[in-house]
């Protein structure tokens, strides 16, 4: 099925009205969308840079081994090509070997995300408007050229940007990258174990950036570090939403700018989101709560969610 034709299915799925019975202990007083997916505390997305060949090779099989989507940043000049960074040239190795456009044709088809960095890596804050509307706009035709889909969000090269830039950048775009933490060569599982911990403590999105795995720019020591960091995360699961980069800043921004008319009936709620973004970029599910129970999820563009009300009480009665 093509990407077009999911998206027709898609939007025609969206305005039919869905009914279901819940039964709760409560009398479903307040209703509420879910800060993240599924009514978890924290999110996480994890993100790799430049798309270095390893990133296909180890990464990408540890990952879907696990069940985990992540995002890669590419450069579209670079692929299918090598990249020389100060760490090769501190390895002592020509360059590293960046993917190729079937291999990430793969990576997206497993429902990996496929970002753009940029066609050729350049730091945002030193281009004119031309040269920055080519540098995103080139990238991003290129991407939708190979892999079929046009990126949904920008990574900045060297992490440079200003408000300007980024208000740029994100045209026709859920988001972009504006923050992230290093995961590469410097940083140990204990560490990362807590900056997890910290997230789910204070209700976070945090967002990893990851270059090299076993070679190229900030790769680590023993990979085996990476793929420990993998295990504990597939653990934290029922607290932590772990899902691509595209897929969070959609559902934050689908949350921050839906509204939802709530009409009850004896024991019946009718439920009916109202979201004022475009449907074509903004279409993920969000997550109901009821008295700060997770209960149902519901579409930003869809029709009603007719939800009764039943008690426990209720329920077991013959």
């Amino acid at each position: 099925m093509t990407y077009g034709a999911l998206m027709n299915g898609m939007i025609n799925l969206l305005i039919m009205t869905w009914f279901l019975v819940i039964c709760t202990e409560t009398k479903a007083q307040q209703v509420s969308i879910a800060p993240y997916y599924g009514g978890r505390q924290a999110a996480l997305s994890l993100t790799f840079d430049d798309g270095l060949e390893d990133q296909y090779t180890l990464a990408f099989p540890e990952l879907k081994r696990r069940g985990l989507k992540a995002t890669f940043a590419i450069i579209g000049s670079k692929v299918g090509g090598m990249m020389r960074s100060k760490q090769d040239r501190i390895d002592g190795t020509n360059g590293t070997r960046v993917m190729t456009w079937e291999q990430l044709r793969q990576m997206a088809a497993d429902g990996q995300e496929i970002a753009s960095h940029g066609w050729e890596h350049r730091s945002v804050t030193r281009l004119d408007s031309m040269a920055l509307a080519y540098e995103i706009t080139a990238n991003d035709s290129a991407i939708e050229k190979n892999i079929g889909t046009r990126p949904a969000t920008y990574f900045y090269p060297g992490n440079n940007k200003t408000d300007e830039t980024v208000a740029f950048c994100e045209r026709d775009k859920v988001g972009s990258r504006t923050y992230q933490l290093s995961l590469g060569s410097k940083r140990t599982l204990p560490f990362m174990k807590n900056y997890v911990e910290e997230l789910i403590a204070h209700g976070k999105w945090g967002v990893t950036m990851t270059h090299g795995i076993a070679r190229g720019y900030d790769h680590f020591q023993d990979p085996q570090v990476l793929w420990d960091f993998l295990d504990y995360l597939v653990t934290k699961r029922e607290e932590l939403w772990i899902a691509t980069f595209r897929d969070i800043a959609a559902y934050r921004k689908e949350a921050a700018a839906t509204t939802l008319t709530v009409t009850k009936d004896k024991d019946m709620l009718t439920i009916t989101p109202h979201c004022p973004l475009d449907v074509k970029l903004y279409h993920l599910p969000l997550t109901i709560m009821i008295d700060g129970k997770q209960m149902v999820d519901i579409y930003p563009h869809g029709g009603p969610v007719s939800v009764r009300i039943c008690s426990e009480q209720h329920q077991s009665e013959p």
